[in-house]
């Protein structure tokens, strides 16, 4: 009876090391194509928003850590070795649906190229129209620049007109846009930046630091965000809202049969 309890030992960990060893060779063939592929889409998504570039935006990326926790990305795009824009990754978590994530393009001035919707959870038919395929809402931003243009929605004072019953997306997404300004201005230029983005009630500083690989930490900046506080909530809202699939560029289709119509 040990004998067999033994021999059964033995051979599950033969077993297991045999598949830990098959799952670390699998992992070491496919790292660099995945990595390869990854990079290809960052690529892809800066190649919308800025000027042609030369170099290879994603291998010079400059990660700043938001509060501490939150994480925007910087990808410089050089022709010829100068500096014809910046793709900034950027976020906000006031969407409808929840976060929402973009890439911005601005020149080296500060006047915004062009944006891309990266992710969202927005609400289809309204919400989703921050979509350039779904409305001309993200065009408005294009050719301003965001010292002289207001990031926020004209409900709230700003110069942004928000889309027909979707002021909370509206609102997120002009969030993200000023979020992106407020990191380029105080990472590229060193600056302490205030940057309203949309009504605001209440005020925090956040905490940027600088994390580009092989170079020593920089003392951190501080910025000061002022963060909206206006809630809106439709309880039969929520249901009818689909995920947004970043790859496929569209929002997944309703199949459940439930319907229902959707306020923001």
């Amino acid at each position: 009876m040990q004998s067999s309890l033994k021999n059964m030992v033995i051979v599950l960990g033969t077993i297991t090391l045999v598949a830990s060893a098959a799952v670390g060779g699998i992992y070491l063939l496919t790292k660099e194509p995945i990595e390869a592929t990854q990079a290809k889409k960052v690529n892809d998504a800066i190649a919308q928003v800025v000027p042609n570039f030369d170099n290879t935006p994603a291998t010079e990326a400059i990660k700043t850590a938001v509060d501490g926790k939150d994480t925007v990305t910087i990808y410089p795009a050089k022709s010829g070795g100068a500096v014809v824009g910046y793709a900034i990754e950027t976020f906000s978590k006031k969407g409808f649906g929840g976060e929402m994530s973009l890439m911005v393009g601005f020149l080296p001035d500060g006047t915004i190229k062009d944006i891309s919707v990266i992710s969202h959870n927005e609400t289809p038919g309204l919400g989703d129209k921050i979509q350039k395929t779904k409305s001309d809402f993200a065009v408005q931003f294009e050719g301003k620049n965001p010292s002289t243009f207001k990031l926020a929605v004209k409900k709230d004072g700003g110069d942004v007109d928000a889309i027909t019953a979707s002021t909370i997306s509206s609102r997120a997404f002009t969030d993200a846009v000023a979020r992106a300004y407020q990191v380029f201005q105080a990472v590229l230029n060193d600056t302490e930046v205030e940057v309203a983005s949309g009504a605001t009630a209440t005020q925090h500083t956040a905490s940027v630091k600088k994390e580009t690989p092989g170079e020593a930490e920089e003392p951190a900046q501080t910025l000061k965000v002022k963060e909206e506080k206006d809630f809106e909530f439709d309880p039969n809202a929520v249901e009818g809202a689909l995920p947004y699939d970043a790859a496929a560029g569209a929002t997944a289709t309703d199949t459940t049969g439930k319907g229902g119509t959707n306020h923001e």
